[in-house]
């Protein structure tokens, strides 16, 4: 072994590279240029280490479809050449799905250690509250606007990205509260308050920022996770806990729902509910928020239909809304994305690119929940459970997918979940989490 490939194998420059990972975390959206660095230094750890250890990577389904991905676009311009040429781009751009893939760099420096894991989601909720602040003309004052009712979004791109980092927050903390470290007792409780603050801060955040779609994936979350914490094995959960922990959110959850602002955000679209409900489709507005994104879907579908295989191209999305013959005016002027990313997908890269990319979203969570190869905390099965459960949801409502805030969110949280597939030379380290507490310190 050279002394190159000793260093690059070392502990200390594995710490160097997660340190990075963290800058990244904590200042690529609110200082952009920092965290580009930071990610950038821990690419290039990357490729040193993976040059190393190549034999093993070079079989990892992820990095397998990295490559897959670069022929994805190119077979739907082409497919755009031909069937709409008139409205094809001039090129192709091959790496459109390189932001798919930040998380492989994230995971493979995390490598499945419980504390590393725990930083990460820390350095996240302390990032988004440092986006609120950088961005917010008056943070304070728009809190309490949101508190006597306004929708508020802290200057970011609008309430709805606002609301969706706040509830990855939400579950970020939420696992800070419940995960066990190997803490000394002074430190575990300051863990659990901190974390009881920060869950505490962006329930507040999720509740004035009036986003229902994130409403409806935090609730299909809390629905699911003590049900998901039961079924998997081995389970020490006993039915009345569990029963009793739907009982705690049907109570948290039907309080919620008596504010106010819940109750208005709710019921404005009521009329358009109903008529949903009757399949009244046909007298369903465009005006609405419910009602818009209908109409939008509408309108691609026809476009999915037309080419369903390779679909129209990675402009697709915003020539659905300008080549429309039906959608208002307003909408085909200030509109650029179809406020749906599974849509969008189908529209610009057909069946063939929609299998790529959602191998990518479904195989870290299922592998990380399935895998026998390594040992997974309960804990961390459930969290990629919840994570692919609430990204898949929030975006049948937006395009994050596509936009720089999801990328980053997805980033950070699936590098959090493919961790375990680089903790296999670590994992015994990892089983102090499982055991019974030290006294002092936990290894990182």
């Amino acid at each position: 072994m050279t002394r190159i490939e000793s260093a690059v194998k070392g502990r200390t420059f594995s710490l160097v590279m997660f340190a990075c990972v963290l800058g990244f975390v904590l200042f690529k959206r609110f200082y952009r240029d920092l965290g580009d660095i930071f990610i950038a230094i821990a690419v290039l750890g990357t490729f040193a280490s993976a040059y190393y250890n190549f034999r093993s990577i070079k079989k990892d389904p992820i990095f397998i479809a990295f490559f897959l991905s670069l022929l994805i676009p190119v077979m739907s311009w082409i497919n755009s050449k031909v069937q709409i040429p008139e409205l094809a781009k001039q090129s192709p751009a091959p790496f459109l799905f390189y932001d798919f893939f930040f998380f492989w760099f994230i995971a493979y420096w995390t490598q499945g250690k419980t504390v590393r894991i725990a930083a990460i989601l820390l350095t996240y909720c302390v990032g988004i509250l440092g986006i609120y602040l950088s961005h917010s003309p008056d943070f304070l004052a728009e809190i309490g606007r949101g508190l006597r009712g306004a929708r508020v979004d802290f200057g970011l791109v609008n309430a709805q990205h606002t609301s969706l980092f706040a509830g990855f927050g939400f579950i970020a903390s939420a696992f800070l509260l419940v995960v066990r470290l190997d803490l000394p007792l002074k430190y575990e409780a300051i863990k659990k308050s901190g974390a009881i603050v920060l869950l505490a801060f962006f329930t507040l955040v999720i509740v004035i920022s009036q986003s229902r779609q994130v409403w409806l994936g935090l609730l299909t979350c809390l629905l699911l996770a003590p049900l998901a914490l039961k079924l998997i094995a081995p389970s020490r959960v006993s039915t009345r806990s569990t029963i009793l922990t739907y009982l705690v959110f049907t109570m948290m959850v039907g309080g919620l729902s008596t504010l106010d602002v819940v109750e208005r955000r709710i019921s404005a679209e009521q009329k358009t509910i109903n008529k949903l409900v009757d399949l009244d489709l046909e007298s369903v507005s465009d005006s609405g928020s419910i009602g818009l994104r209908l109409h939008l879907w509408s309108e691609a579908w026809d476009w999915i239909r037309e080419r369903p295989l390779l679909g129209s191209g990675e402009d697709a999305r915003e020539l659905v809304i300008v080549q429309s013959a039906e959608l208002p005016d307003s909408v085909r002027s200030t509109f650029t994305h179809l406020h749906n990313s599974h849509v969008e997908t189908l529209v610009s890269f057909g069946l063939v690119g929609a299998a790529l990319v959602y191998f990518v979203l479904l195989w870290p969570p299922f592998f990380t929940a399935t895998t026998t190869s390594v040992p997974v905390k309960k804990t961390w099965k459930v969290l990629a459970l919840v994570v692919a459960i609430f990204w898949l949801t929030v975006n049948c409502f937006e395009s994050y997918f596509y936009a720089a805030n999801g990328a980053y969110i997805f980033a950070v949280f699936y590098g959090v979940i493919y961790s375990f597939k680089f903790g296999q030379k670590d994992s015994a380290t990892d089983q102090l989490a499982e055991t019974p507490r030290k006294k002092y310190f936990c290894q990182v």
